[in-house]
């Protein structure tokens, strides 16, 4: 009687410490939605437990549903989703990866931005992906792009390649290739201005040679 009363205080320790802790990583965070690849400096990912992991120069992290990615200053780093999606985070830069699921589209990749600035290439394909920062939206199928969230939530998109529709609150607009549009807090995002895109997207060639 008294084994049987110790196992059952034993399951009971168990199933507690479960409950404060969570179940272990693995279990809790399901199948990598991409990896990251390169660090120039020490890329910071907090996982959705609270455990954070690094990474500092090439190699395959796993990245999963609701991690939050961090680069301090004089850092950059460069990931990849399984769908052939990459994104490299310049110095100073914050995001979570998240995602929605639609019956008529399937799921939407997701990065929420909240500072820094992010290069992004969706490859070869439509893929559905959108990018919010505190004040706008980008949405892409197929194209690739700079976003810049700057110190008052302003947000800087450039386009090198295909249409982004750029939005807020107060509506959407189509950015298309070789143009810039800002998104301000409060307003519509400005109309398209021819630029030259290269400049904005020369931070990110150390990373992906």
């Amino acid at each position: 009687m008294n084994s049987i009363r110790h196992m059952g205080a034993a399951l009971g320790a168990a199933a507690l410490l479960l409950l404060l802790w969570g179940a272990p990583p693995a279990a809790a965070q399901g199948t990598p939605v991409g990896t990251a690849q390169n660090a120039i400096g020490t890329l910071l990912v907090v996982r959705s437990d609270g455990i954070e992991d690094r990474l500092q120069g090439k190699g395959s992290l796993p990245l999963y549903e609701g991690d939050v990615l961090r680069t301090e200053a004089a850092t950059q780093a460069l990931i990849q989703f399984r769908d052939g999606v990459q994104v490299a985070l310049n110095e100073g830069t914050a995001f979570k990866i998240l995602s929605r699921w639609e019956k008529a589209r399937g799921i939407t990749r997701i990065i929420r931005l909240s500072q820094g600035e992010v290069w992004v290439t969706t490859g070869e394909g439509l893929k559905q992906l959108e990018v919010e920062t505190p004040v706008a939206t980008a949405i892409v199928e197929g194209t690739e792009f700079n976003l810049k969230v700057q110190e008052d939530g302003q947000s800087v998109l450039t386009v090198i390649q295909g249409v982004v529709q750029f939005g807020t609150p107060f509506g959407t607009c189509p950015i298309r290739t070789g143009t810039i549009s800002y998104g301000a807090r409060g307003k519509r995002c400005t109309k398209p201005a021819e630029t030259n895109a290269q400049p904005a997207i020369a931070w990110k060639q150390a990373l992906t040679q």
